[in-house]
């Protein structure tokens, strides 16, 4: 009896579990009344200096794009450490290939790059070198983006 409950409990962990993991890699949909809002702010851009932040990035976007949400730019403004861990980690370059799409901009700190030793044919294609991350961001917020840096 003992066995069979632990069978059991097993069972329900690992569905439990795979619903969860599940969940996880599929972006949920964005609620209407959010969607309408999110359609007024036509510029959207994201600060990231950290891979977690830039794996969010990447899948707010496509969360967004999912739900139906109408803009015409979003903008990931990448500095920090970050530009290296892309260079260095085939995994997080992988990512970033896969997620990559025509809609998003990409714009990498000419600052950072120099700094950590790396050049444009290290990134993924599509990137853009800027020359300071901190001014794009400014620009970016001074042209009516509506900018996330979490």
């Amino acid at each position: 009896m003992v066995k069979k409950g632990f069978q059991v409990l097993s069972f329900a962990i690992l569905i439990s579990f795979s619903t969860t993991i599940s969940a996880q890699s599929q972006p949920q949909l964005i609620s209407k009344s959010v969607v309408e809002s999110l359609n007024k702010t036509p510029n959207l851009g994201f600060g990231v200096s950290e891979e977690r932040t830039l794996r969010s990035a990447f899948m707010m976007f496509h969360q967004m794009k999912k739900s139906k949400v109408q803009f015409d730019n979003y903008e990931i403004v990448i500095w920090s450490k970050v530009v290296k861990e892309i260079k260095e980690s085939k995994l997080l370059f992988d990512f970033i290939t896969e997620y990559m799409d025509e809609n998003i901009t990409v714009s990498v700190c000419a600052v950072a790059m120099d700094r950590l030793g790396v050049s444009i044919e290290d990134l993924p294609k599509g990137f853009v070198v800027v020359d300071n991350a901190y001014v794009r961001i400014f620009e970016l917020q001074a042209l009516g983006y509506n900018f996330l840096i979490p």
